[in-house]
């Protein structure tokens, strides 16, 4: 957590730069998470309650599974908008991207940015944007995006409602790995007992992120845990699925969140990784570390991104050959010889 001045900063900035807005966009990364929809229905709370013209729009429905934190919000997708209203009468609007600093990861709402970006604003606890203070409040020490936007509403003078509280808190519970990840400070949970206060149930939030999926969650666990194999030096732990096996239980890919936190239970091991097939020729790699070991820069080769502990990266491969070349790569930077 950057100290107070840099956020005061930071936050003086990002208000001042709302006030030049002719409307605002919300938005978040593609295939939105926990902290990702906490972050933008607390942002376009507080900028509706400020007298902004604010909507949030992705550019995909957030997972059935997440429905608890939508419960009394408004997202809309990018396809419902243009189909309704049309894109054109969207642009010029200045467009918010929360818990992401890549716009190639907003999807179809980057057709609304301009050419140079010049409309684009980041808030987002990630690595990865330029210093820019009129465009970014950004804070890569911060657990989640939620504790961000907590820290709006402390600049602005705005109280919480239970509403929003909850949509924040689940955001930051799930960041942290339910409070067990390295970036979770005093700040963490002073901020999380703030919104406990207002009268929000955190076991609702438990009984939602983790309690919530289908059956055939177990099914796929089965079929990940057939393909279980480790490293040579047995550091690494890995499994993989393909997309069949996934599509004929009835499942998305966002089922599968959390399952590679598992490979690391054991004490010797110091990286997971699952590899997912989304089509034939097309990969996606999650990676998970122990707060000791650096990850990012395995991925980063492959125009990926995230944290040091938790990242991943989509590689234009088929599964076999994704296994085959990101495990190397990931024992070099475990410093295990392959």
């Amino acid at each position: 957590m950057q100290p107070n001045a840099q956020l005061d900063r930071l936050s003086e900035a990002f208000f001042r730069r709302m006030k030049s807005c002719l409307g605002i966009i919300i938005t978040t990364h593609r295939g939105p998470d926990p902290d990702g929809l906490g972050a933008e229905i607390g942002l376009n709370y507080l900028l509706l309650k400020l007298g902004f013209d604010s909507r949030i729009i992705n550019h995909d429905e957030a997972p059935e599974k997440l429905s608890f934190i939508l419960e009394g919000h408004k997202i809309e997708t990018f396809d419902q908008v243009d189909a309704r209203e049309g894109r054109e009468r969207l642009r010029g609007r200045t467009v918010i991207s929360v818990d992401n600093s890549d716009p190639e990861r907003i999807g179809d709402v980057g057709f609304l940015l301009n050419k140079d970006h010049s409309n684009l604003v980041i808030v987002d606890h990630h690595d990865g944007a330029a210093p820019d203070y009129e465009r970014l409040f950004q804070d890569p020490d911060c657990a989640s995006s939620c504790e961000l936007v907590y820290r709006l509403y402390e600049a602005a003078g705005q109280e919480i409602p239970p509403e929003i509280a909850l949509a924040l808190y689940a955001g930051i519970v799930a960041d942290t790995g339910h409070f067990r990840y390295g970036k979770t400070t005093p700040e963490t949970h002073r901020i999380a007992a703030k919104l406990l206060e207002t009268g929000i149930r955190p076991e609702k939030v438990a009984e939602g992120l983790l309690n919530n999926q289908p059956l055939g969650r177990l099914e796929i666990k089965k079929k990940l845990y057939q393909s279980l194999r480790f490293s040579k030096g047995k550091t690494i732990a890995f499994f993989s699925i393909r997309r069949d096996d996934v599509q004929k239980l009835g499942l998305e890919f966002d089922h599968l969140d959390g399952l590679v936190n598992e490979l690391l239970e054991p004490g010797s091991v110091k990286a997971a990784v699952m590899f997912s097939e989304r089509d034939r020729h097309r990969t996606r790699i999650s990676v998970r570390s122990r707060s000791d070991v650096d990850v990012l820069p395995a991925v980063q080769k492959y125009g990926g991104g995230g944290h040091k502990n938790a990242c991943g990266a989509t590689v234009d491969s088929p599964l076999d050959s994704a296994i085959a070349e990101f495990i190397p790569v990931l024992q070099a930077q475990v410093g295990e010889p392959t």
